[in-house]
């Protein structure tokens, strides 16, 4: 316990002088200012109220809010343990007290609270500073979306979409070669955060919602919206069981991605 003791001592002691560190501190805080301020001002200045392009910009506002923070978090830890292979610090790592997968384990349990903060003042933050902003009319009627989110769907919904951390990033870490390639794929991956918004079509409404299930993040976004859309189709479940099966779900493919980073890596 003392060695990583001493790990958390070091990284909150460097945190604010490591790049990445600093982002992981202030990117929450950033993603809040444009989703609860810059967008919702914009939209107020360009267009009205009631407007479908109001509606519809809010809306993937809503959702690239509650997909992404864990998602970015994945990616920055990830790049951070390619940054270990290529000073192959890694190496160094294995043979020490510490080893590579109480290194591996420790850096995605820090990373985990890193993001469920960061989750919680995201969606947290903008539910108390954004919720007569974020009003939309779907189906005919006026919504806020905001308004029948509890503070305790809040804290769930941090806690299991802060999981999706250590798949993201351990994936990364796997497949990239180096920095460039984890770019690369930090975008291509950036349309998964889109994917829960085809729940909102029509087609989707019914059973055929569950195919967009691949998608990690469909498990926790999904019954936001539907609690903030007031959603209540017959297919649907409730808010805590698409919450367990997100949860049982990202943990499995965070047991899988170890396994193969572990393997990739070549280390024990």
């Amino acid at each position: 316990m003392k060695k990583y003791m001493a790990l958390l001592k070091y990284e909150l002691k460097t945190i604010f002088k490591d790049s990445m560190g600093l982002f992981m501190m202030f990117y929450p805080l950033l993603m809040l200012f444009i989703t609860g301020f810059l967008l919702p001002e914009i939209l107020a200045r360009t267009t009205t109220p009631d407007s479908n392009a109001s509606a519809i910009t809010l809306l993937i506002g809503f959702v690239v809010t509650l997909s992404i923070g864990g998602y970015i978090m994945g990616v920055m830890l990830g790049f951070s343990l390619l940054e270990n292979k290529d000073e192959n610090t890694l190496q160094n790592i294995a043979a020490s007290p510490v080893r590579i997968s109480g290194y591996t384990l420790f850096k995605t349990t820090y990373t985990y609270f890193l993001a469920l903060i960061g989750n919680w003042v995201m969606v947290g933050g903008l539910k108390l500073i954004a919720s007569s902003k974020y009003q939309v009319t779907y189906q005919s009627v006026t919504i806020g979306l905001l308004d029948q989110i509890t503070w305790g769907h809040v804290a769930i919904y941090a806690f299991v979409s802060s999981l999706i951390v250590p798949a993201v990033a351990l994936v990364v870490a796997a497949v990239a070669k180096n920095k460039i390639e984890g770019f690369a794929f930090m975008k291509s991956g950036g349309l998964v955060i889109m994917m829960p918004l085809l729940a909102l079509l029509n087609v989707f409404l019914d059973w055929k919602q569950y195919l967009l299930g691949i998608f990690p993040n469909f498990w926790y976004v999904k019954p936001l919206l539907n609690i903030a859309l007031s959603l209540e189709q017959e297919a649907n479940m409730s808010f805590y069981l698409y919450m367990v099966i997100g949860a049982i779900y990202t943990i499995g493919l965070s047991f899988l991605t170890y396994r193969l980073f572990m393997k990739k890596a070549n280390l024990k």
